[in-house]
Parts: C-alpha cells; structure tokens; sequence
C-alpha cells in the first residue's frame, strides 16, 4: 500500500512538473516582453498612448502576445524568412555571439522542432568510473585522433538533468556506445524527470540488431 502511494505521488509530482516547467519559462518570457512593452509604452505622450484609446487593462499583454503572432507569421513567410536570414548573417560577423547563437539554435531545433537532429540515442560507459551516461547522435565524421584516423566516429551530445539545453559533446567510436531500445522522446523525458518518470527498464538494453 506504501509503495503503491509513494509510485503515485512520483508519477503525477514529476508529470506535473514536466508540464509545468516549459509553461513556467514561457510565463518567464512573455513577463519579460510585457515588461519591455510597458516601458516601451510609458515614454509616449498620452495621445498616442494605445490605453487613450482602448481602455483595456492589460493591454500591455494583449500588445506582447500580438508581438509573439506577427514574430512567428513573419517567420513563416518569405520576407519575414529574409529578415531572419539577414539578422543572423550580421550575428554571424560577431565572432563570440556567433558561436553562442548558432550553438543554441541547433540545440534548440534538436530538442523543440520537428526537424531533429538527433538521429538515435545510445548509451556511453566510462569504464573508469563505472558510469553509463545516456547520448543523442547528431552525426558521424572521421576521426582525427592519433592511431584512429579515418576511422568513423559517432558526435554525441549529452544533456544534463533537469536542464537538457546544456551537457556535453563527446566524440565515440561505434563499438564504444551501446545503441538503446528507446525513441529521443522517451528518453528526454527520463532525462529532465531524473529519472523518476516511468519507463521500460528494457528500453535501456541494447537495441536488436535490424
């Protein structure tokens, strides 16, 4: 009876929290806009003011979210495209913000677009430590490491818990990882729940050979 209360309350805690946290950042964001666009808007005369003329409270919101709109239609079409192409060839001049920002978007597109980058997830041992750390492959390239040049190795990314927008990048020859029975999906899911969501203990064997 105990440890059937005790999986129930870790269930629905850690599924609350999986909820909870992206609506959180995004009421994180979306404050910070609406703080912007009153500032923004508290420097105008009061004839031009949009509460002169539409008396709404929270219309600083109202004004954010139609912000956030025309951001995503503008990303979505042709010119809105060439705007966003230009903004990011100037970023791209900035030899520090360049490498932050391109960083972050692929890992951004991996982790919250439909267009993944992360192809399969393996697991990774550290045979000093006696560790298993769980990876995303974003690809393959040629080694250039002494003994193994041109030999292929596989480009790993490791996420950290509970934040998987940071971790690590480590580069492993195909026999040194071991491919997972599990989709990217699930295995994020483990990974930003700390591993208290529930999962198939078998996904973590080796996956069968095609």
């Amino acid at each position: 009876m105990r440890k059937r209360i005790s999986t129930f309350f870790r269930r629905n805690f850690v599924t609350g929290l999986i909820v909870i946290i992206p609506a959180f950042v995004t009421f994180v964001i979306v404050r910070a806009l609406v703080r912007w666009v009153n500032g923004a808007l508290s420097v105008l005369p009061p004839q031009y003011h949009p509460r002169t003329y539409i008396p709404i409270f929270g219309i600083e919101i109202i004004i954010a979210f139609i912000l956030i709109l025309l951001i995503g239609v503008a990303a979505n079409n042709f010119f809105g495209k060439k705007i966003i192409n230009l903004s990011e060839s100037l970023l791209a001049r900035i030899p520090v913000i360049k490498t932050v920002y391109q960083g972050i978007k692929q890992l951004s597109t991996g982790i919250f677009s439909d267009k993944k980058i992360f192809t399969r997830v393996v697991m990774m041992e550290f045979k000093a430590s006696g560790l298993s750390l769980i990876g995303f492959v974003t690809g393959e390239m040629e080694s250039i490491l002494p003994g193994r040049e041109g030999k292929k190795v596989l480009k790993i990314f490791i996420p950290t818990t509970p934040n998987p927008t940071s971790g690590f990048f480590c580069l492993a020859a195909e026999e040194n990882v071991t491919p997972l029975d599990i989709s990217v999906d699930e295995a994020f899911k483990l990974i930003i729940s700390a591993g208290y969501a529930e999962f198939d203990p078998a996904a973590l064997q080796q996956k069968p050979s095609a």
